[in-house]
């Protein structure tokens, strides 16, 4: 199973240029990515309200209630809340939660980059957390200030590539590999290659997710790049030919990693491109058997966070909102709803005691350690060069 991971330690250090302003507005005229204010009843653009000044510190207190009702509007994946949990933390904190969905983290920063106050929160990738923060679009705090973080596996509290000082640039939430998953019932070969996607007998017929630096990373570990982040001009050459032999297989580009399940689910995809645990979602949907590849040609994957938008005006309550929204209790259950590792502790012995211990061995919950051995997400060293790719294979 780690053979693929093998190999993955190369040294790369993401260039943390500025992106070009008019890549946010070249992808929302091809509408291929995010269809902003549509994805879903809690995704919609509002302004921030209800919220109280910031203090020096940049966090208020992390336990208790807001003296009067907040609303923070929260940059987000799916797979990072629940409603039901959202509702319980406003009933003990007082303050909402409201979700704006996105996809590509390129777009997420670019939003928040563009719309100063309007968002709190921004959850972000691996090396993406340093680019927000180094361009001074989020703000870092005191992780151990908020009582939750005592509950994360030591090792998420130690990235060295989200310090700042003393302070931690976002807190720690998910892990994930990206691999192949396929129903064996039409993949008849196992994939354990990229190249395998490539087959004419799947036109159609493969699921992944609308992140359009990613789907140039992968290509780029298809056609043998050494950095998959950090490629070269005949790099990217060969990552966007790869993409047009794969564009025709393509069934759909997602907006979230649940759209993956449900096609895998309803069998409108044979192949999906996604995170681990989709074997078990896709069984838990009432789906088929699907199981992993693991391409030998190596992978990427993710260490998101949630962070602090620094042009937040209610930044006295990101401390007690992500203090509540953390707890094991929560993370448990979003373990056994999306599937990948998370990096609470707590909520492992729990799942244990549950009865879900070997499931989430299974699924690595209790190896955090192997998050530093994939290929981190991250912007790309040009990523004007990989959207202009991307786009010329599916922005049309």
């Amino acid at each position: 199973m780690w053979c693929y991971w093998r190999g993955q330690k190369e040294r790369r250090q993401t260039q943390l240029t500025s992106i070009d302003e008019r890549l946010f507005a070249e992808r929302m005229s091809r509408g291929r990515v995010l269809r902003l204010g549509a994805l879903g009843a809690v995704g919609y653009i509002a302004s921030a309200c209800g919220g109280s000044s910031s203090s020096s510190s940049g966090t208020g207190s992390a336990t208790g209630k807001s003296d009067h009702p907040v609303t923070l509007n929260w940059l987000t994946w799916s797979d990072h809340y629940a409603n039901d949990q959202l509702a319980a933390v406003k009933g003990k904190t007082n303050e909402q939660g409201r979700p704006q969905l996105f996809s590509d983290n390129a777009d997420a920063y670019l939003k928040i980059k563009q719309t100063g106050s309007q968002f709190d929160i921004v959850s972000g990738d691996a090396l993406w957390v340093p680019k927000y923060h180094k361009d001074g679009l989020t703000e870092s705090f005191d992780l151990s200030s908020l009582p939750v973080s005592s509950q994360l596996y030591s090792i998420a509290r130690d990235f060295s590539f989200w310090k700042d000082g003393s302070n931690y640039m976002g807190y720690p939430f998910s892990w994930s590999t990206v691999q192949i998953y396929y129903n064996p019932k039409f993949v008849k070969t196992v994939p354990d290659s990229w190249h395998a996607l490539l087959d004419k007998k799947y036109a159609g017929k493969i699921s992944l997710e609308n992140i359009p630096t990613d789907m140039m990373a992968i290509a780029g570990r298809a056609t043998g790049a050494k950095e998959p982040y950090s490629m070269t001009t005949a790099e990217i050459a060969d990552a966007k030919a790869w993409l047009k032999q794969f564009k025709p297989n393509v069934l759909k580009l997602a907006s979230q990693n649940n759209e993956v399940v449900r096609a895998l689910a309803d069998g409108s995809a044979w192949i999906g491109i996604t995170n681990l645990g989709t074997d078990d979602r896709v069984k838990d949907a009432g789906g088929p058997v699907v199981k992993p590849a693991y391409p030998k040609e190596g992978t990427i994957g993710f260490i998101d966070s949630e962070q602090m938008v620094k042009a937040s005006k209610n930044k006295d309550a990101f401390a007690r909102f992500v203090n509540a929204m953390e707890q094991a209790s929560y993370i448990a259950q979003n373990f056994i709803t999306n599937g990948r590792p998370l990096f609470n502790e707590k909520s492992y012995k729990m799942l244990v005691d549950q009865g879900h211990g070997d499931r989430a061995q299974r699924l690595l919950y209790n190896q955090p350690q192997k998050a530093l051995e994939m290929t981190l997400k991250g912007p790309s060293g040009n990523e004007q060069a990989y959207t202009d790719a991307f786009n010329e294979v599916f922005g049309a």
